[in-house]
């Protein structure tokens, strides 16, 4: 790689992470169209790694977020168990899924998503609809859909994540952001090894990726503890929902051919 090539992995990583930080995922929405724009990758390689380099922006951003107590350790815990077993299923479906196709699935979530948080804002809850063995039963499907989108898509699984903590176990916003970030910790990295296995990860961009990560991820968590919870889930919902306009445009665009890892 040339000297420019290395500047820009480690700019990409810095957005990366300074999406994550701020809203709360690991920053594979930024990373995945960056990697099969720019970098030239196939939306396979996007994805394995992307998911590869996220849990250098969720560690960073977690610790400000750890920092504020905006973190519910007790369901990060649970619904990161069943991300871990679930993600390498995601990631094994993505690589039998043609890349238009996974592209195009990728760009249709991220719209739901982003339509449903700017349609009803969420307002945090005092307490959980359910109780006791049920918000348990609940955490841990939660888990599994995060694991396989996580695997899927070549994400950490926030984007599903901190809008299922807001909508349906009625966290604050920045709450959600944080107990999303400490899952992503655990599913990042299963995910990661089953897009290795692969040969779904150019490595040699990961490091410099990761780099940037670390760096752009914190102050954008600062900033994320002083935002008004309305406004920081509609920025939220605007932010996926450019990304998905995004994607979509390029899902039709001629397939690469693989960079070697």
């Amino acid at each position: 790689m040339t000297h420019r090539d290395r500047l820009a992995a480690v700019l990409s990583g810095a957005a990366a992470g300074a999406a994550g930080g701020l809203f709360g995922v690991g920053g594979g929405i930024v990373l995945v169209p960056v990697l099969a724009g720019p970098f030239r990758l196939t939306q396979h390689q996007a994805h394995g790694t992307s998911v590869a380099t996220i849990g250098a922006a969720a560690l960073a951003s977690l610790l400000v977020y750890g920092a504020f107590a905006r973190v519910a350790w007790g369901t990060a815990l649970i619904v990161a168990v069943g991300s871990v077993v679930s993600a390498r299923y995601g990631a094994r479906l993505a690589s039998r899924t043609s890349p238009v196709s996974l592209r195009r699935a990728f760009a249709v979530f991220l719209a739901l998503v982003g339509i449903r948080l700017l349609w009803h804002t969420p307002a945090p809850a005092p307490a959980h609809a359910l109780s006791g063995p049920w918000i348990i039963a609940l955490e841990i499907v939660l888990g599994i859909a995060v694991g396989v989108l996580a695997g899927y898509m070549g994400v950490g699984g926030g984007l599903l994540a901190v809008p299922a903590f807001t909508l349906l176990l009625g966290m604050a916003q920045q709450v959600a952001q944080g107990t999303s970030l400490a899952v992503i910790l655990a599913t990042a990295p299963a995910s990661t090894l089953e897009h290795a296995r692969h040969g779904n990860v150019v490595w040699r961009l990961v490091p410099l990726l990761a780099v940037g990560a670390a760096v752009g991820a914190p102050l954008s968590s600062w900033l994320a503890q002083l935002l008004p919870h309305a406004r920081l889930s509609q920025a939220f919902a605007i932010f996926v929902l450019v990304n998905a306009l995004m994607i979509w445009r390029r899902a039709s665009a001629r397939p690469r051919p693989a960079v070697p890892g």
